[in-house]
């Protein structure tokens, strides 16, 4: 599934609350993958994390200025998934940490 970003808060805690087109809001923990190399360090400072995080003009993912992102479905499956599962098969878990969701739309 194609899914689009209706609207995103990046918090200090290197977390992000997400909020997908089809209604559905998750939090989703993004601190470990940052953890994983140089490619992310300017985002693990939280100021910049904070401040320059914003939803991509086709609504497709987040991005920041130095040019790390983060795609809709990978967000979305992150939080969720079990939807992962029922897409993709039973696909061995790669450590994703996932924040549960603090909303289902109806």
């Amino acid at each position: 599934m194609l899914y689009r970003i209706s609207d995103a808060t990046a918090h200090s805690d290197l977390k992000v609350s997400v909020t997908w087109s089809d209604g559905v809001t998750a939090e989703v923990d993004l601190s470990p993958v940052l953890a994983k190399g140089p490619v992310f360090a300017a985002l693990r400072d939280r100021i910049y994390f904070v401040t320059n995080m914003r939803v991509a003009d086709d609504r497709l993912g987040l991005e920041w200025p130095n040019g790390v992102d983060f795609s809709a479905d990978g967000l979305r499956f992150r939080a969720f998934p079990a939807e992962a599962t029922e897409e993709f098969g039973d696909v061995p878990d790669r450590g994703r940490p996932v924040s549960g969701p603090t909303h289902r739309a109806a």
